[in-house]
């Protein structure tokens, strides 16, 4: 399909139901059994994604045996992570769809790489969905289950990263000097976001997903755009 204009339809029906899903995950109101004090940025499933200790576990979802206050988290949690797999199931193409349709304008046939990128994350995520639902269940191998989600969260934030920085990458060069800037600012703010949250996740995952909502808030913008302009120029000519 060589033609942008489905590509970015495609980027914004499936970008709205990112962004109507992402409305249900914050209707949620997730808790953590312990006050987070701040770290990743108060944000419970975040918390619980890069959980890398039994300790730090237990601050999110609390100690098995579970108390009831405890189980009824782990009954939220639950709920987010299911309804999580329709989320990958939208935010995936949604990735892929923006940066084929910017290849497509652009000319730069690496902005393809994200449509190998956006499925990996995809996977990833799902992987890490697995292993939080696992944690979950009273019995648990807590540390098999932390150690293979380290792996999986990490990699899902880190390719995440990735395709935020390519799409800004996207607009660097062509003559328009303020938004080649712009973008490649974005793009090393994603890439350095994510280099920090391996070093220090409690501290640098809020900067990381800061970094890739402005990217998909854009990405989201410009398939708006890019077909408002295309219906436009329909009629114009």
């Amino acid at each position: 399909m060589r033609n942008p204009k489905w590509w970015s339809l495609a980027a914004l029906l499936t970008g709205l139901a990112v962004i109507a899903i992402t409305g249900v995950f914050m209707s949620l109101h997730l808790r953590t059994v312990q006050p987070l004090g701040g770290a990743y940025g108060d944000q419970a499933m975040i918390a619980f994604e890069l959980a890398d200790t039994p300790e730090k576990l237990a601050r999110v979802i609390g100690t098995d045996p579970p108390s009831a206050e405890a189980a009824r988290i782990r009954s939220e949690m639950d709920r987010a992570n299911r309804i999580d797999f329709l989320y990958i199931a939208v935010y995936a193409p949604f990735i892929a769809c923006s940066c084929a349709a910017l290849a497509l304008r652009r000319h730069r046939r690496w902005l393809w790489l994200g449509l190998v990128l956006a499925p990996l994350a995809a996977l990833c995520d799902i992987a890490e969905n697995l292993a939080l639902l696992a944690l979950t269940r009273s019995g648990a191998d807590v540390p098999a289950l932390l150690a293979a989600l380290h792996l999986r969260t990490f990699a899902k934030w880190e390719l995440l990263a990735c395709t935020s920085a390519l799409f800004a990458a996207g607009f660097v060069g062509g003559g328009r000097y303020l938004v080649s800037a712009l973008a490649a600012l974005i793009a090393l703010a994603a890439l350095g976001a994510g280099i920090l949250t391996f070093v220090d996740a409690a501290a640098y995952s809020p900067s990381l997903l800061d970094a890739i909502v402005v990217v998909w808030l854009w990405q989201l913008g410009y398939a708006a755009l890019a077909l408002f302009t295309s219906v436009v120029m329909r009629r114009a000519s």
